[in-house]
């Protein structure tokens, strides 16, 4: 049970991360459409929910395993589906994370260490723009908390049922988002070995080995299952070339994450704050950038202290040496993977690293409290400048020279108020007033609080959400964001929807389109099936003219939506034989009857993808039925 003294600034701290996460969260709509449609199908059929189907007909999956999805569902099934409905699960876990981190830190390193890190990871601007998206960090995260715990256990008791139960949770993260669930593994491994070392080789050879294999077991068996399935009675495995969920893991989001994309290569160096891929370049330096370092490192030199002082520091127990490896290996080999990643990269993934930064900020401002109350007066202070210094190249980083004077004038008191502390702590006078500690660390969490509003009161990029002080850089309001054009697409979308549904008969399909960009809002507005012919991004070989051919004379799909928009380049080879074939047998449907801007229809436009303005069309509609049934 907790304790007063705890219960109360527990619950404030979780009433502001709820509070961030909760405000002005209809906002952002059904956020990552290609998740909220996935749902939407899954409400419809344990086939769909199992198979992780992107569509109500079971055309294609997701491009991620379905753990996060399954949760999103379960939650929609009990309270109804709707837009709000979709972004509350992860509102719930980022709380649940906050309050597993408060209880792993509170165990070894105290009630002080422990809501230091559950307040940080409560405001930390990274997680607060996942935890109001549909993505599936929020679910990670609270998984990866789980089995650090049962890993901290483990190498705390050296038995094996700890290990494996650890094993087991890094398990069912690799179905929540493959193998980004693994790199903690060798954290888990090397903790137990380095912590037990009464236990003979033999032994250890024998622990990690059981608990690996069990490991992978759980971590394959939704994959192995998913290929064992005849391809005729499952979907087709979304983003792969083979139809192979194997593939799934080992290409699209295994290697393919470790090789330079052409866009990539092409974008500009200069390009500011992407649309959608982070285009930092990796190397040692990519987190250290100010986005990417705002997202999850705003008290990046306590944490440096609580790695230090965690393991090193005399009269630490093997208890709180365990915790600070553990949380310190954590953050050491997913900053080591992200910084590594040139391929596909968001910055929102950088939200797994903010957890251990948390832990380790919090336990190196508790640590060197502890020292300060023992004589030691250098490094509180120490701490606090190199933390005001860092904030200040965050805060530049991100906002340049044109900060608008309010945001200014809450840095420049965040200075004053540290730089003060620091030398109230070198005097010694706060010895006296214990009580005036707390002030330091409130002041240094101003300015991510303030770059986590950043998402709040601003729409952002709902799809790959970034929080940054950039945001406020030209004194941008929510009315300056919010134009027309989303209106007007929604407009237009009723009309298609209007036509489509009234032509509807028997057919399977409502309507086959391109990607999922295009499919995924048809799906939530109609919950009827919707043939993405390329998958997720347009590009997957599921359809070839002979096979859609044969669909429509079964009647199974009647229109097919050629262009509109889309994540990637366009004209790939099986979509230019989709189009000819289409162009050739079906008959255009006359723009008046189902668009809002008949003019547009079949005409290119631009849009930048990955800092490169790739050309696109207007969509135009074709019919399928023979040309005399017209």
């Amino acid at each position: 049970m907790l304790r007063v003294a705890a219960f109360i600034p527990l619950t404030a701290i979780l009433a502001l991360g709820a509070g961030l996460r909760l405000w002005n969260l209809a906002a952002n709509g059904y956020s990552r459409e290609y998740y909220a449609a996935a749902v939407r199908g899954m409400l419809q059929s344990w086939h769909n929910t199992f198979f992780n189907s992107f569509d109500p007909g079971g055309f294609v999956t997701l491009d991620k395993p379905p753990v996060a999805i399954w949760f999103q569902a379960l939650f929609a099934k009990l309270f109804g589906f709707s837009a709000v409905n979709t972004l509350l699960p992860q509102v719930v876990l980022g709380l649940t994370a906050a309050l597993l981190l408060y209880l792993i830190i509170r165990r070894t390193f105290g009630l002080r260490a422990a809501l230091l890190a559950a307040a940080i990871l409560a405001v930390n601007p990274g997680n607060v723009a996942v935890d109001r998206s549909n993505n599936l960090e929020s679910c990670l995260i609270v998984v990866l908390l789980l089995a650090v715990y049962l890993g901290i256990r483990a190498a705390e008791t050296g038995r094996l049922r700890w290990l494996i139960a650890a094993m087991l949770l890094i398990g069912i993260g690799f179905n929540v988002k493959m193998a980004a669930a693994w790199i903690v593994a060798p954290t888990i491994a090397l903790a137990f070995f380095a912590f037990n070392r009464q236990h003979s080789l033999t032994r250890h050879a024998v622990y990690q080995s059981v608990a690996g294999v069990l490991m992978l077991v759980v971590s394959l068996s939704w994959v192995v299952a998913f290929d064992l399935t005849p391809a005729d009675k499952r979907p087709y495995a979304g983003s792969t070339k083979n139809n192979s969920m194997i593939e799934l893991v080992l290409k699209h989001n295994g290697t393919d994450r470790f090789t330079t994309p052409a866009a990539t290569q092409a974008a500009s160096a200069k390009e500011p704050q992407p649309e959608l891929y982070d285009m930092s370049p990796a190397g040692p330096l990519r987190l250290f950038r100010a986005l990417q370092a705002g997202q999850f490192a705003w008290l990046l030199p306590f944490a440096i202290a609580g790695i230090l002082l965690g393991l090193r520091a005399s009269g630490t127990s093997r208890a709180q040496r365990i915790t600070a490896a553990v949380f310190a290996g954590w953050l050491l080999s997913y900053w080591i993977v992200f910084s590594a990643a040139s391929g596909p990269f968001h910055t929102y993934y950088l939200a797994a690293l903010a957890p251990p930064l948390a832990a380790l900020a919090g336990i190196g401002a508790s640590e060197a409290w502890r020292r300060y109350q023992d004589g030691e007066r250098l490094l509180v202070p120490l701490l606090l400048i190199l933390t005001a210094l860092w904030q200040a190249w965050l805060f530049y980083g991100q906002t340049g020279a044109s900060a608008p004077a309010w945001l200014l004038s809450i840095a420049i008191v965040t200075t004053l108020v540290v730089a003060a502390a620091a030398y109230l702590f070198w005097t010694g006078a706060i010895r006296a007033r214990p009580a005036l500690g707390l002030f330091p660390p409130l002041a240094l969490l101003a300015l991510p609080l303030v770059a986590s509003l950043s998402v709040v009161l601003i729409r952002p990029n709902v799809v790959a959400p970034v929080a940054t002080l950039a945001e406020f850089r030209e004194g941008k309001a929510p009315e300056d964001i919010a134009s027309a054009d989303p209106r007007r697409r929604d407009v237009a979308r009723a009309k298609l929807i209007a036509f489509l549904s009234e032509q509807h008969k028997q057919e399977k399909y409502l309507v086959a389109v391109e990607n999922a960009l295009v499919a995924g809002p048809i799906i939530i507005a109609t919950a009827k099936p919707v043939m993405t012919i390329g998958g997720y991004l347009g590009v997957d070989p599921i359809l070839t003219p002979e096979k859609l051919a044969s669909l429509a004379a079964r009647g199974e799909i009647r229109f097919v939506m050629i262009g509109g928009l889309s994540l990637t380049k366009r004209n790939q080879p099986g979509e230019v034989a989709i189009r000819e074939w289409v162009a050739k047998h079906a008959t255009r449907v006359d723009p008046l009857l189902w668009s809002t801007a008949p003019h547009l229809a079949g005409k290119t436009f631009r849009v930048r993808i990955g800092g490169v303005l790739t050309e696109m069309t207007y969509p135009e509609l074709y019919d399928l039925r023979p040309r005399t049934a017209h």
